[in-house]
């Protein structure tokens, strides 16, 4: 089963995002709050794929996926941000496998998961 972390300091924006990702792609999910406990998670877990929030308190989501390289994680990251002040070819520049706008309609991001892990 395809391990997914979710990682986003929005309780509510990870719950319903969770819920979604279980019963739609029934997948395995974990959510951390924020960077810090990402690095840890992938330190014990190897997710498959890794969904990562940009706006977060302390360690953004850019730090904590420069970070996670540097760790030697090599799974496929998704900044997943309500954000616009960058486009998705600087996402991509930046090192994430993806780019896709919390605009409240998780298709994309589904479509984008999917095309991650080869479904």
């Amino acid at each position: 089963m395809t391990k997914i972390l979710l990682v986003d300091d929005v309780y509510t924006a990870r719950s319903m995002i969770e819920r979604v990702l279980r019963h739609v792609g029934r997948y395995e999910v974990y959510s951390v709050d924020n960077g810090p406990n990402a690095l840890t998670f992938v330190e014990l877990n190897a997710p498959d794929v890794i969904i990562l929030d940009i706006s977060m308190a302390g360690m953004d989501g850019i730090t904590t996926l420069r970070e996670l390289r540097a760790h030697g994680v090599r799974c496929p990251v998704v900044a997943y941000t309500a954000r616009t002040e960058r486009t998705s070819g600087e996402f991509v520049a930046l090192g994430f496998s993806a780019y896709v706008s919390k605009n409240g309609n998780l298709s994309g991001l589904l479509t984008t998961v999917r095309e991650l892990i080869g479904r």
